[in-house]
């Protein structure tokens, strides 16, 4: 059966416990995750911290393959990001899991670029606000 492949996209300051602890729900109860009937590949940005780095170690804990897309900023010096999310939905995904950073901890312009990337390809896009520190 063909593999399950899931972009998780996020914020940089999302990065405790709580938002590890809110991807890993939605990746365990996503399909029939435990059954292995199919595969699960999460689709990622490379970034050392943050939803990235959250979601490597979700693969690495849960023994899911992962793929990793760095923007390539000597390659792309003025959309690398951009550059990146795009050939994360071109490589194809089922799914699109956005973490955006609260607004109290600055824009998540990577994350809503990668929102309107996977909208705009028919991909099926969550995205989970920070809960808190959301108001002025």
């Amino acid at each position: 059966m063909r593999d399950r492949r899931i972009i998780i996209t996020g914020g940089r300051k999302r990065d405790s416990q709580d938002d590890y602890d809110r991807m890993s729900d939605m990746l365990i109860d996503i399909g029939d995750f435990w059954s292995r009937s199919w595969g699960l590949v999460i689709i990622q940005g490379g970034c050392p911290d943050g939803i990235d780095a959250l979601a490597r170690r979700f693969a690495k804990e849960y023994d899911v393959p992962f793929e990793t897309y760095p923007g390539d900023s000597k390659q792309h010096p003025q959309d690398a990001v951009e550059v990146s999310n795009q050939t994360m939905v071109d490589h194809g995904a089922h799914l699109c899991l956005a973490f955006p950073n609260a607004l109290a901890d600055g824009p998540s312009l990577g994350t809503w670029d990668m929102v309107r990337r996977a909208v705009a390809a028919g991909v099926e896009t969550r995205i989970y606000p920070k809960a808190g520190h959301e108001h002025g």
